[in-house]
């Protein structure tokens, strides 16, 4: 499941992931991304993987993995918020994916995230260079 957050902040696209995420979830949180992002370039993304567990099945990942790529272009920058190494793992993975910076923020740094990715707005897109409420 995943909701959005930061609804009134015209800079950043905000979610969070809890639980499992669903190919209908990554469905509509596609649907969601094409919203925000309609006239608007070089939005920040902001993901908190708060108690996110993972996906629900292979065809969730694969879901995941094409959004991804429909969208590798239209973000400045990403911040990934979250306390599971595995994340920052997968994270790190994710940087070949998109033409954005990523960087990875600790789970008590969700401000800290919030500045860093709204301090991308308005800028291109550059290489990747770090680690890294909808129901």
């Amino acid at each position: 499941m995943f909701r959005e957050i930061l609804q009134h902040d015209d800079a950043i696209v905000g979610l969070v992931c809890e639980r499992e995420l669903s190919t209908s979830d990554l469905r509509e949180m596609h649907e969601l991304l094409q919203e925000r992002l309609a006239g608007k370039p070089n939005l920040g993304l902001l993901v908190h993987m708060k108690d996110w567990t993972g996906y629900q099945d292979m065809s969730a990942m694969v879901e995941d993995l094409k959004m991804d790529l429909a969208h590798r272009n239209d973000f400045s920058r990403i911040a990934i918020v979250g306390d599971r190494s595995w994340l920052k793992w997968g994270a790190a993975l994710a940087q070949y994916l998109t033409s954005a910076e990523m960087q990875w923020f600790d789970a008590n740094d969700f401000d800290q995230a919030t500045n860093w990715v709204r301090g991308g707005y308005g800028n291109s897109a550059s290489a990747s260079h770090t680690e890294v409420e909808r129901d």
